[in-house]
């Protein structure tokens, strides 16, 4: 990438890099290691149109994490958007937009950041947190 002048790395961290909730601490070890590393290697890249990135999705609706949603509330007649509403409410009352993040639209996020659009992000953290996060910025 160096060689050619042009490359994009993404790397897909979690608001847990930030805030670590203290469930899974080997698992925010892990993604604030993410953090340093894209630093770092963005370093390498100075004057080049080269970018590193890491982005920070919060709650995600997984294939898991909706069946472990569906088995919370399996006793109850609801539909999924009722579920989720409660378990965020319940569980999540942070989350400014008091849903899951979508796959799909971390991977919209992702296909910005990797587009020539996107050259001035370079060693940035880039929340998608839906304002779990409570910071200024």
């Amino acid at each position: 990438m160096l060689k050619s002048d042009y490359g994009r790395i993404i790397f897909i961290a979690s608001e847990e890099a930030m805030m670590p909730s203290g469930q899974m601490p080997q698992y925010s070890v892990t993604k604030s290691m993410l953090l340093a590393l894209s630093k770092s290697l963005s370093k390498l890249t100075i004057g080049t149109e080269v970018t590193v990135n890491t982005i920070l999705p919060g709650p995600t609706l997984s294939e898991k994490v909706q069946q472990i949603i569906e088995g919370i509330y399996s006793d109850r007649d609801m539909t999924f958007a009722e579920k989720e509403k409660n378990f965020m409410m319940t569980n999540l009352p942070q989350s400014e937009i008091q849903r899951f993040i979508k796959p799909v639209e971390i991977g919209r996020l992702a296909t910005f950041i990797c587009s020539p659009s996107a050259s001035a992000f370079k060693g940035s953290p880039i929340r998608m947190d839906g304002r779990m996060v409570p910071t200024i910025f």
